[in-house]
């Protein structure tokens, strides 16, 4: 886990202050920035070379999640002037002074947490609960640039036999190698995916990578046939017949695991609640946009039903959650390379998120390709 060592993780980050940079060592690179209205414009930057601690990055590949989405939409307000994208890997370019764990060339994976790193969370490997925790493309510029500097720490070299947009999807499926280790995933139980956007789906290739069976609850057909794909071991639509699957499954105790994974306002949290098992596990994974959504308090009590809250990734047992996603990927790199479905140049920013925002695209994953 050679990132977590790195220099940079100690104090709390900044972005480059360079002041010993020269004219010679700037250079120019086009970007996407959120401008004074929300919007995102296409333009030109200065990139100062990497402070200590930093690396600097051609991006080769960056994702669209579902919190772009919300900035776009302007249910969050973006920070104008800053680059969005924390779902991004591409090639060293440069080093800061100090880092020794990645050279110029070495294809890296970005963890994109800032953190302070000295702070009791940070020391145990829970840096993502700090409290000056941040994100690369909302605290500092990210990935929709055809170059990035990034704290040292959070870049990760990528196993052998992947390239730029495999290791770009290491990000949302360590969400949910982060879930499972909380709960204690084991190889013979059956996990419950609620959910079957970029993060449910990227849920059954790390289910599948602790052995364990997975089902899926999926509301659109390019949602359910990707889950086939990746291996699930059943897909129930959101219908009558998948409600009355449910049930079934509910009544066979079969589901040892439930993983919400779509946030938002609706009752899934519930949905996954009520299929689980007597003491099974419900991992929230999903994003609420209201504070308050429905739960069964006497069935919780009744049969001991854990609910396990899960943000983003960790080293809270020692090893990296990014570190075994990017492993995942590699592992599973054929059919994780089907999620990504539309692929556009950075000038056409505006345009992936068009095709990232409309279902009719039947979009999974879209990823800008900036170099």
């Amino acid at each position: 886990m050679p990132a977590l060592g790195a220099t940079g993780s100690l104090g709390r980050y900044t972005p480059s202050t360079n002041v010993a940079t020269s004219e010679m060592a700037m250079k120019t690179a086009k970007t996407a920035r959120w401008n004074d209205a929300g919007e995102l414009t296409v333009g030109e930057k200065s990139v100062p070379a990497p402070s200590p601690g930093e690396v600097q990055v051609a991006i080769g590949s960056v994702g669209i999640c579902g919190s772009d989405l919300h900035f776009y939409r302007g249910q969050f307000p973006p920070r104008a002037g800053i680059t969005p994208g924390h779902e991004l890997a591409g090639n060293v370019t440069a080093l800061g002074a100090g880092v020794r764990h990645v050279k110029e060339g070495d294809l890296v994976g970005v963890e994109p947490l800032l953190r302070c790193g000295i702070c009791p969370f940070c020391a145990s490997g829970d840096y993502h609960v700090c409290q000056q925790r941040g994100l690369v493309g909302e605290a500092i510029d990210g990935g929709m640039s055809e170059l990035a500097n990034i704290p040292a720490n959070t870049a990760y070299k990528t196993p052998d036999g992947i390239d730029a947009e495999l290791a770009a999807l290491a990000e949302p499926l360590a969400c949910s190698v982060h879930g499972f280790n909380k709960v204690d995933l084991r190889g013979h139980q059956t996990v419950f995916v609620v959910g079957a956007g970029s993060i449910g789906l990227t849920a059954i290739l790390a289910a599948r990578a602790n052995g364990a069976n997975v089902v899926v609850l999926a509301r659109h057909r390019h949602q359910q046939d990707a889950a086939r794909r990746l291996g699930a071991t059943e897909v129930i639509g959101d219908d009558d017949a998948g409600a009355e699957r449910m049930k079934e499954l509910a009544r066979q105790q079969a589901v040892d695991v439930a993983v919400e994974t779509v946030g938002g306002r609706g009752d899934t949290l519930l949905t996954a609640q009520q299929v689980l098992r007597p003491k099974g596990k419900l991992v929230v994974l999903g994003v609420f946009t209201q504070p308050e959504v429905r739960i069964n308090a006497l069935h919780l009590a009744l049969r001991e039903i854990e609910i396990v809250g899960s943000m983003t990734y960790a080293a809270s047992a020692g090893r990296a959650d990014y570190q075994t996603a990017l492993e995942v990927v590699a592992h599973y790199a054929d059919v994780a390379r089907t999620l990504v479905t539309h692929r556009f140049a950075l000038d056409d920013v505006n345009d992936a998120f068009g095709a990232a925002l409309d279902k009719s695209t039947q979009s999974l994953k879209v990823h800008i390709k900036p170099n």
